[in-house]
């Protein structure tokens, strides 16, 4: 028996044994850690997701602001934020947004499911007492009468994001200024293929076009006056003031830029003036038609507020835009501002743009193209005020003011 417990054999097993216990619990201290390691990555990945749609939402949100404005009283952006139901025109896409940001949404934190969301919200920089905010509490939002446009008119708005993936909530404020896109026409009382008017008479010593203080009459074609290019007489009346005021053969080329229009298109659209067709209300900054078909205004058309006839005011001159169709201001309309046909389709019609009666134009016309413009009969029809030009700009751009770009806590995290 001593000889037995004395023997060495099965030394190696223990030891076998004992190293391998040693061996497993290392090796299971190590997955436990990697896998613990693991869980914190997977953990600041998905935070890491979330701050990034966070950021993209308020990049997106501050470029429709760039180029549809800060809306209106009557046309705010969305009091329970954006994505809005029905859509908004002044909410991002979220299709556009999610493949702009992940480039395939179908990625892991992406996918059906996951509980992927984003708001943003836009806010005046002043309560609805007017008095100015200049440090951002998630409060506001709460606030029913919070302006949800720029009411103070001055330039500038708050705007928040925020954005949860797979239960991760993060949220990002900045305050945002607005920069004015100035839209330049060229002066002329009258620019356009050609003009016409009632050629019968002197209309009582009134010119039918008086071009004082412009650039003057500019046509397109290359023909006398009393032709069929200026059609007005410089002796009867005159017809047209200053008679030698005017020059023809204009370059053929468009009074603004395609991007100079559609930013205009941008701005009626956020103003709520933005129409399929003629529409019955002419008054406003910035009216524009797609295709107008033949719109006719009379003493019915509504007056802008403050005023007694249409169309706006001295004081508040607006941009009426065509891109087709035709336009005729008659009865005893006063249309304050610039009547701009852009003439898409290249029609060469004589009346594109038409005066009659005792109705005038006090701003400026100007067709693109080879279209007509018809001064009417009356005298003092067309009018050109230069103050009319002065003020007509769409939205240029929008960015964050330095340092006010900043992290929050989101009451709801």
């Amino acid at each position: 028996m001593r000889t037995k417990l004395a023997g060495e054999r099965g030394n190696v097993l223990v030891t076998a044994i004992m190293l391998m216990a040693v061996m497993l619990s290392v090796g299971m201290a190590i997955a436990s850690t990697v896998d613990t390691q693991t869980g914190q990555s997977r953990k600041e990945r998905e935070r890491e997701s979330t701050f990034n749609l966070a950021e993209a939402a308020l990049s997106a949100q501050t470029f429709i602001l760039g180029r549809r404005g800060t809306g209106t009283v009557t046309n705010p952006y969305p009091a329970a934020g954006c994505p809005a139901t029905p859509t908004s025109l002044f909410c991002p896409d979220n299709t556009n947004l999610m493949k702009s940001y992940t480039g395939d949404a179908s990625q892991v934190d992406f996918a059906s499911g996951s509980g992927t969301a984003w708001r943003t919200d836009v806010l005046d920089d002043a309560n609805a007492s007017g008095t100015p905010v200049r440090f951002w509490d998630d409060s506001y939002l709460s606030d029913a009468t919070w302006p949800r446009y720029d009411k103070d008119n001055n330039r500038h708005v708050w705007v928040r994001s925020e954005a949860r993936v797979r239960g991760h909530l993060r949220a990002i404020v900045a305050w945002v200024k607005i920069e004015d896109r100035i839209v330049s026409f060229p002066r002329y009382a009258v620019l356009s293929g050609y003009l016409r008017g009632d050629n019968s008479g002197g209309h009582g010593g009134r010119p039918l076009v008086n071009s004082t203080g412009s650039l003057g009459i500019a046509v397109r074609c290359n023909q006398a006056p009393q032709s069929s290019c200026v059609d007005l007489n410089p002796t009867k009346g005159p017809q047209l003031q200053p008679p030698g005021n005017f020059q023809l053969n204009y370059a053929n080329s468009s009074a603004i830029g395609g991007d100079d229009l559609s930013a205009l298109e941008d701005m009626a659209k956020a103003n709520g003036t933005w129409y399929d067709t003629c529409p019955a209300n002419p008054n406003g900054d910035v009216v524009y038609v797609k295709n107008a078909g033949t719109c006719k205004y009379t003493d019915s058309a509504p007056a802008a507020a403050g005023a007694t006839i249409c169309c706006n005011t001295q004081a508040n001159p607006g941009l009426f835009v065509l891109e087709r169709g035709t336009v005729e201001w008659s009865g005893n309309i006063q249309f304050w501002g610039v009547v701009y046909h852009a003439n898409l389709d290249n029609s060469n019609g004589e009346r594109l743009v038409e005066t009659s009666g005792t109705s005038a134009i006090r701003g400026g016309v100007l067709v693109d193209g080879p279209g007509g413009v018809y001064a009417g009969s009356s005298g003092d029809n067309i009018i050109y005020n230069a103050f009319a030009f002065d003020d007509i700009k769409a939205v240029g751009t929008a960015g964050v003011v330095q340092n006010t770009w900043r992290e929050i806590v989101p009451a709801t995290n």
